[in-house]
């Protein structure tokens, strides 16, 4: 998922699935450095919300500067992995043979490997990343624990078995049904798919992320129809969209601050960040109106 600018073409367009493999590939390539700016610098770039506990004192976000703001989006999008962790026993279930399907630039690949000890293969259909990924594998030393894999996650390679699968904010592209059979090829059995994603509640909520994102958001049970028809089972559900709902505030406050504060910038780069803040705001209302929804679902291949 993205905070940052919206690719070009009408959302209206339709396109032949080889068509959207091909533009969600080039939407992650062009923005790699605005990426990079926001979430950056390395070596683990996280491009998903952050978790905030309801005990912890929010910042102040208006007040601060973008560095402060950067900071503290990077902690609670750490923050987000290692409650996931929690949630999915990554210890015994992330600690394996493991796919990260749509990486972005590695940051939870890198963490998988780092934290947990995971033989990683982190999935891409963007040709810029792996580069930059082998890279952060290499200064934080699992260089030899993460390779990089262009596909289309549809397509994933026969070369298991895995013991897990992970996709953090990214199986919103995938074409479900199709996935969950590929997966079920690639798992061993009582093998774990665990998804972090945002999902239906109503339909406006669903226009206001496609807009920005240029996909529509399933409901859970899109989800857990697709996995048992290839063999799996919903084991988990975790609902976290009242912690997460202050990333949007946080990440509409970093907008702000760089427009506010960088005279710098090209007038491309203001038209893109004010699209970027009014899509952040728009999306920050839905979450608090429950319009969208944030949850951590696992299945288990049978």
């Amino acid at each position: 998922m993205s905070n940052l600018d919206e690719l070009s073409s009408s959302p209206q367009t339709v396109l032949e699935p080889q068509d959207e493999v091909k533009i969600v590939g080039q939407y992650y390539d062009d923005k790699t450095a605005r990426l990079v700016r926001k979430y950056g610098p390395g070596p683990r770039i996280h491009y998903h919300v952050g978790y905030y506990p309801s005990s912890e004192t929010p910042l102040n976000a208006h007040d601060a500067t973008p560095d402060a703001i950067r900071r503290s989006i990077r902690l609670h999008q750490e923050g987000l992995l290692r409650y996931a962790a929690k949630i999915w026993g990554a210890e015994h279930r992330l600690s394996g043979r493991i796919l990260d399907v749509g990486c972005g630039l590695g940051g939870g690949s890198l963490f998988w490997a780092q934290e947990y000890g995971a033989d990683v293969t982190a999935v891409t259909n963007a040709p810029e990343h792996p580069p930059i990924v082998d890279g952060f594998a290499r200064e934080c030393g699992v260089d030899g624990k993460v390779r990089t894999l262009v596909c289309d996650a549809m397509h994933l390679p026969l070369d298991g078995p895995y013991d897990a699968a992970v996709a953090i904010e990214s199986s919103g592209y995938f074409n479900r049904p199709l996935w969950f059979e590929r997966l079920a090829r690639v798992l061993r059995p009582g093998g774990s798919v665990c998804i972090e994603e945002v999902f239906l509640t109503r339909p406006h909520g669903a226009d206001v992320w496609a807009e920005y994102f240029y996909t529509k958001p399933a409901t859970v049970l899109d989800y857990a129809e697709a996995a048992q028809s290839a063999g799996f089972e919903l084991v988990d559900d975790v609902d976290a969209t009242s912690e997460t709902l202050p990333f949007w505030e946080e990440s509409a406050a970093w907008t702000k601050a760089v427009l506010d504060s960088d005279s710098s910038l090209s007038a491309v780069d203001r038209r893109q960040l004010r699209i970027s803040l009014m899509a952040n705001q728009a999306l920050g209302a839905e979450w608090q109106a429950g319009g969208l929804r944030l949850g951590f679902l696992r299945f288990e291949l049978k």
